[in-house]
Formats: structure tokens, C-alpha cells, sequence
């Protein structure tokens, strides 16, 4: 969570219940430039005594000022850290007594295919946080989301793909050009690379007969393909299909999480 010296802050640690009075908080420290712990502990919370949330948990929270001074540190080099690694290791406090927190990077992924179906799948993955690149053969089909300011477009043949992107920083891939040949490339070019997720949009017939197509780099495909991609829960249409696949993705890299 990020609090400017306005009190204004974007992102959340709570459902909502305890960031205005962090972000008051926040400002006293951003001007002392002094780091601070602050617990919230609401097990206990009542209407006249606590903050009134009914949150009714316990949330131990480091509050870090960030400043021009200092080069935005610790901040600056976390971000620089997580461009070339899956994740960061942030010390709390300069004596090491809070211990560390780690900090991973945003899930990095290639969409392969630029049709209308992809727009929403794009603003899902912007909204987790994800980086999103978007490759396609067709000018015309990469044209329509150039404008969008939340992935990386590129247009380049199918068959160029690897040559065009280094395969290898991405985290994840999904394959929906609803064109069988350029589906039929990417599958080949993404069996020689070692992303761990590779989607592929379509039904099982189209699915099986794309792996015969490829011959033996199929079997390099096995464990990592997810075809029909999406986890099944339901609906119809672009913005639900998106919804899957998003669903998937977050279930896969962030099952982990949870608590």
C-alpha cells in the first residue's frame, strides 16, 4: 500500500476497515522519515472502545517513508530486483530484529493471438497486477489494441515469435489466435522453451489435433499444456472465458498465498 503526504494512498492490507487511519498515521512518519510497526489488533474490537471494524483479526504492519532523499530506497531496489527475479527479499529494519518479508514479482505473461476475446482477458490481468505482452500476425488485429495502456503489443509472424521475445522471462503463455496454423506454430516454438504454463483456447478435438500436428514435440509439451485452458466455472462469451483463464492463472502461480 502506497500513502503520498496528502494522506491519499492506492492498493489495500485490509478489507477496507483499517486504511484511513493508516494513512493518518503514514503522514506523521513520511514526515519524520522515520520507519515504525504498528499493530492493529482487533480480536476484541467493540462500536465504543475500538475502531468499530468487526474486522476481528490482528495485522502487525511495517510502515516504511519512502523519499526522494534517499532515492526512494528500500523501494528502488526491490523493483530493480524483481526485473530479472521471480522475487525480493526486503529486511524490515536496519538491525534485522523484524526479519525480512518477500516480495514476488508480478506474473509475467504472453498472449498469443490479439482477438476481441482478448480485450477482457488484458483488463483482468492489468487489474491483478500482471504484466502483459500481446503478439499477433495480423496488423490489423494488433492495431485495434495498440491504444491500450496496460500491455505490451507487438506485431510479428507467428513463426518469428521466439525471435521477437525472450521467451524464457515469461511466466506463463496462452494460445488464442483462433488460427490453426499460427496456434500450430506457436505450439511448436513453445515445446523448445521451458514456460511452465501453456493455455491453449479451444475445444479437446481442436486440441488433440493440433499435439498430432507437431509430431514428437508434443510429448516436450507434457505437464505444461492446459488445453482446453480456463478452470470450468461457468458462462458465456468473451469477458467469462477471460474470467476462467484468469482463474486458472491465479489459482496456479498464487495458491500459495493463501491463508
Amino acid at each position: 500500500m502506497l500513502v503520498n503526504e496528502s494522506g491519499d494512498f492506492h492498493g489495500m492490507l485490509s478489507g477496507g476497515c483499517l486504511e484511513g487511519d493508516l494513512a493518518e498515521r503514514s503522514r506523521s512518519i513520511i514526515e519524520s522519515g522515520v520507519a515504525d510497526v504498528v499493530l492493529y489488533d482487533l480480536r476484541g474490537d467493540d462500536d465504543v472502545f475500538g475502531l468499530g471494524v468487526g474486522c476481528e483479526g490482528a495485522l502487525r504492519i511495517h510502515i516504511q517513508p519512502l523519499s526522494a532523499d534517499s532515492n526512494y530506497e528500500p523501494f528502488s531496489s526491490l523493483v530493480s530486483t524483481l526485473e530479472d527475479s521471480a522475487f525480493a527479499d526486503m529486511s524490515l529494519d536496519d538491525a534485522g530484529q523484524l526479519g525480512s518479508t518477500r516480495i514476488h514479482a508480478p506474473l509475467k505473461l504472453l498472449i498469443l493471438g490479439a482477438g476481441q476475446d482478448v480485450e477482457p482477458l488484458i483488463l483482468f490481468a492489468a487489474a491483478l497486477g500482471w504484466k502483459v505482452s500481446v503478439s499477433d500476425h495480423r496488423p490489423a488485429a494488433v492495431a485495434r489494441l495498440e491504444s491500450s495502456p496496460v500491455a505490451r503489443m507487438k506485431c510479428v509472424p507467428y513463426k518469428d515469435v521466439a525471435s521477437h521475445f525472450d521467451l524464457s522471462d515469461f511466466d506463463a503463455v496462452v494460445v488464442m489466435s483462433h488460427n490453426l496454423e499460427a496456434d500450430r506454430s506457436y505450439l511448436k516454438t513453445l515445446a523448445g522453451c521451458a514456460i511452465e504454463f501453456v493455455g491453449l483456447l479451444g475445444p479437446p478435438h481442436r486440441r488433440d489435433r493440433l499435439l498430432s500436428d507437431i509430431g514428437d514435440d508434443a510429448g516436450k509439451l507434457a505437464g505444461r499444456l492446459h488445453a482446453p485452458v480456463g478452470k470450468q466455472i461457468g458462462g458465456r462469451g468473451p469477458a467469462a472465458i477471460a474470467l476462467e483463464i484468469a482463474a486458472e492463472l491465479q489459482s496456479m502461480f498464487y495458491a500459495s498465498d493463501q491463508s
